[in-house]
């Protein structure tokens, strides 16, 4: 009788939430800072946030395809679905998380703004939405909610969502269109993620057909319907720069991992105090557009820049693009090419200190049979008998391949997972998330539980996010905090409402001393290869970086290219290739080796050269730091070939990049030397469900 008499009295006590006063309070201007305190901009809702529509207004396919979405039983449940409601208590039991809502119960929630995973706040809902049924008829409260729903894109209800999308009146939606949208409110932060969209039109459609709200024939002729670009209508900044909303999205979307949701964010007049460096900001700009400015005839090549504080984890600045893109560029999987070699050398350094280790030495040479591939170099930079420290400035494969050979495919996944590289990806096709760095099978988009030897050379897409947050764990002697764009939120009235507080943690070892000589020996691996390659800092400026090149199918010609690097003070991930598509990058900024006109782009120059344009401006007037020496009581081998180096199968070297015959549609062929007499390149693959434009979660990261 307990729960009756609960329910009885909780019934005589909740208030029903009024979708007028809802609406009113949706779409409230959120503020964004720079770290000094100035404006970045502001975030409010698209025009028709506040403007209610009626039932009749509301085309018959989008009140469907809503309720397909998200309660194909609403027209008939009292608010509730009971065995929804036990199913989702078991799985809590179980350690899993949400499910179990109606539609009445999302416009509850939406509506109070308390979305805590409490049964408390699952059992008042529940009675609200409930005597909301008694209160109000289905229609009342179906249109209640698709007038406040959130639907992404900075558009709260159906009004603004049309606009938003597809730049239509409510009345005018097909049911394509509807589809599309009923699916978005699951999780609007990713609105904006073609695959999520595939994924989440798909699922409506399908629900749609079985509940036969649409024919056969309806359903094998539909197509999905394309939105619009994201203009960012709805938000705008000081310079109301095209490329700034990348940055205005994504520190919503960090605070939306967070808990803090848009809609709670809005209802609140939120201020959102950033990291990010007005200078520094315009600089990253700067930098990009006068390099990308002598590309102007391949108007389909893009950039993305991300640099952090490696001390705090603070962004300072960001580009993600020129603003002609609906997905941002630096949250945008891509080959890293020789830019993940470091994850290699931390693995050895972690898991075979004994043979592994700055100085030692190994077969460099070109064509090597290793673990039944063949590995290749690129324009004669590899040796017979080459040290570690070489190895990586000169990037030759066949010694990192070989290495990745020597401690295995786990412990370099774990190497970079403990970096910072996100362990935990979505699926290209938005349907579910699997451990990072491994195949996936294009049809599913689903992990095969297979990661090859590749993986050596970059053959697994990261984002320049990602590339950001591994080195900024080097730079950080070994300690990984995450890298972040918020440092604290308050309502209108100054009340905090967010505030980040994680702690560094040691990555790559529980031991102080050995985690830190991981990530200093990793950092003097790298310290020339910024200056061989002719992308130093000024005044010599010590630095560790390191450049990476994937090449365009089996073409000769390259498709993305890198430039990591950092200072003590600050870690910057560049990433240069095609905004669409996979395609064949030519450069005219400055080649120092051949021709000067429509070169293939290596990482040493179009990245390389905007990497050392920012860094310069932004380290301008700052002293230049040295990096801290590796603990002398840490033992590194000697100059000994290890026992797997030098092997018998090596050739006499002629080139430097790899150029690894791939016998499936995984990635590991061809990766760039990336010195400046490099001629030929790097990893190919057929495989771009997961490396272009697909998704990728925030994942844990770190050690976590």
């Amino acid at each position: 009788m307990g729960p009756v008499i609960a329910f009885i009295v909780m019934y005589q006590l909740v208030d029903v939430p009024d979708p007028t006063a809802l609406a009113a309070s949706e779409g409230q201007p959120v503020t964004l800072y720079y770290s000094d305190g100035s404006v970045l901009g502001t975030e409010s809702g698209v025009a028709g946030s506040h403007e209610l529509v009626t039932w009749d207004q509301i085309p018959q396919t989008m009140k469907n395809a809503q309720m397909a979405a998200e309660d194909e039983t609403f027209m008939t449940n009292s608010g509730f679905d009971l065995k929804a409601i036990v199913r989702t208590v078991l799985n809590r039991f179980g350690g899993g998380t949400g499910g179990g809502s109606t539609i009445g119960q999302e416009y509850v929630k939406n509506a109070t703004g308390n979305d805590q995973p409490t049964f408390s706040r699952k059992a008042v809902e529940m009675v609200q939405s409930y005597k909301m049924t008694r209160t109000y008829t289905k229609q009342d409260i179906l249109t209640a909610y698709l007038n406040t729903v959130y639907f992404g894109r900075n558009a709260y209800g159906i009004k603004a969502a049309a606009q938003a999308y597809f730049g239509e009146d409510v009345s005018k939606l097909t049911t394509e269109q509807s589809a599309l949208l009923a699916g978005l409110v699951q999780l609007p932060g990713y609105a904006n993620n073609t695959a999520y969209q595939q994924q989440r039109y798909n699922y409506v459609m399908g629900r749609l057909l079985a509940n036969h709200w649409i024919t056969q024939a309806e359903f094998s002729s539909a197509t999905f319907p394309t939105p619009k670009a994201n203009t960012g209508t709805g938000a705008t900044t000081g310079q109301d720069a095209p490329d700034r909303q990348y940055l205005m999205d994504a520190v919503m979307n960090e605070l939306n991992e967070k808990g803090q949701s848009a809609q709670s964010l809005s209802r609140s007049g939120a201020k959102i105090y950033t990291t990010i460096s007005p200078a520094a900001q315009t600089d990253a700009e700067q930098s990009v557009a006068k390099i990308m400015a002598s590309d102007k005839e391949y108007p389909d090549e893009g950039a993305a820049l991300v640099s952090a504080d490696p001390a705090t984890g603070g962004v300072l600045s960001y580009y993600g693009g020129d603003g002609s893109t609906s997905y941002d560029l630096a949250m945008t999987p891509e080959q890293p090419g020789s830019s993940f070699k470091p994850y290699v050398f931390a693995a050895g350094l972690a898991n075979d200190p004994s043979e592994i280790g700055l100085n030692t030495v190994y077969d460099g040479s070109d064509n090597q049979n290793i673990d039944g591939q063949l590995v290749h170099n690129s324009d004669g930079e590899g040796a017979p008998q080459i040290t570690v420290k070489d190895a990586m400035t000169k990037s030759v494969n066949t010694v990192f391949y070989r290495m990745g050979a020597q401690v295995g495919v786990d412990a370099v996944r774990q190497a970079a997972w403990d970096a910072g590289i996100p362990k935990q990806i979505t699926s290209s096709l938005g349907a579910s998330t699997f451990d990072s760095l491994q195949n996936d099978d294009p049809k599913t988009g689903q992990g095969t539980g297979t990661t090859e030897l590749g993986i050596s050379i970059g053959q697994y897409p990261v984002r320049p996010f990602d590339q950001a947050q591994g080195y900024a764990t080097f730079a950080n002697d070994g300690k990984y905090i995450p890298l972040h764009f918020v440092s604290k939120v308050t309502d209108g009235s100054g009340n905090q409402l967010y505030g980040f507080t994680d702690s560094a943690k040691q990555a790559f070892s529980s031991d102080a001393t050995t985690n830190e000589t991981i990530a200093r020996t990793v950092t003097a691996s790298m310290t020339d290869v910024a200056s061989s390659s002719s992308d130093g800092l000024r005044g010599d400026r010590p630095n560790a970086a390191k450049t990476g090149t994937a090449q365009y199918q089996n073409s000769g010609h390259n498709s993305e290219a890198w430039m990591v690097g950092y200072t003590p003070q600050v870690v910057t991930a560049v990433w240069f290739g095609n905004k669409k598509q996979p395609a064949p990058i030519y450069g005219n900024y400055k080649n120092g080796v051949g021709k000067e006109h429509g070169y293939d782009v290596y990482g040493r120059e179009e990245p390389g050269y905007i990497w050392q344009d920012y860094m310069n401006t932004y380290l301008a007037g700052k002293p230049a730091e040295q990096f801290p020496g590796i603990p002398e009581s840490s033992t590194q081998p000697t100059e000994t070939p290890t026992s797997s180096a030098p092997s018998s199968e090596s050739a006499t070297p002629t080139t430097d990049t790899p150029t690894t015959t791939a016998t499936s549609s995984s990635r590991h062929d061809h990766e760039p030397s990336d010195t400046p007499t490099c001629l030929v390149d790097c990893t190919s693959t057929t495989e771009t469900s997961t490396s272009r434009h697909g998704d990728v979660g925030a994942g844990t990261g770190g050690s976590q």
